[in-house]
């Protein structure tokens, strides 16, 4: 991962506490739990549903992570819940809720911040091939990425419809048809969340999955994140 530096924002007013953020870079691991006497959270929250070391949020190899610390009352990442001690990547446009929904984090890119990026070169082109039969996806001729049926629709419907919106209806109509109009088999958000997980696991490092809370979804290619920047950059 290049971006070197997040910015996780507390979207949810509560009594006594304001809007805050806080930076997570390489190194930096941020503590959230309940505003006490003796806290040693780094984010402090005003709910006494909170546990007093609830979760925390840190960089590793690049990788930020999310990890539930045994709270009460449980975390979320994009309405998924974590096992406790159990990390789960995030990345921006993720919504992290705690006590089932009740607050709610947002993990996002600080453009105000100096980026750490690696250069990309112009003359590169990305190339994706997607073999139905088999059911897998080679990028950039590396090795073949194999997919559960599942989750080759999701990554194919995203893929198709690169840097557009994607409802969460449009998800279930290609991934699960034969549930769609059924009141007894409702396909819940968990579902959705959990299978979106999986698909962003296999294809990390070339497209990121971005979530836009209440309206869905959209994938865009890493390279073009990092042309676009460049591009701007060439311009100042």
């Amino acid at each position: 991962m290049f971006y070197k530096t997040f910015k996780v924002v507390l979207r949810t007013l509560h009594k006594g506490q304001t809007e805050e953020f806080a930076y997570v870079f390489e190194g930096k691991s941020l503590l959230i739990g309940r505003a006490s006497q003796h806290s040693k959270a780094d984010f402090k929250l005003y709910n006494d549903f909170v546990s007093r070391e609830h979760c925390r949020i840190y960089m590793e190899e690049g990788q930020l992570l999310i990890e539930d610390l045994a709270s009460k009352h449980g975390t979320s990442v994009n309405q998924m819940p974590l096992v406790p001690g159990n990390p789960c990547h995030i990345e921006p446009g993720d919504s992290i809720t705690l006590v089932n929904g009740l607050i709610e984090f947002m993990i996002s890119i600080d453009n105000d911040l100096t980026m750490d990026f690696t250069p990309v070169n112009p003359e590169f082109q990305q190339t994706v091939a997607i073999n139905e039969y088999l059911q897998t996806v080679i990028i950039n001729e590396e090795a073949p990425i194999k997919m559960p049926t599942k989750e080759f629709n999701c990554f194919k419907l995203l893929y198709e419809n690169l840097d557009k919106l994607i409802s969460k209806e449009e998800i279930v109509q290609q991934v699960w048809p034969e549930r769609v109009g059924d009141p007894e088999q409702i396909v819940t958000a968990e579902e959705i969340a959990s299978l979106l997980y999986r698909v962003r696991k296999r294809i990390n490092g070339h497209f990121a999955i971005k979530a836009v809370i209440q309206k869905g979804y959209y994938m865009e290619s890493i390279h073009s994140i990092y042309r676009t920047y460049n591009d701007n950059h060439s311009k100042t």
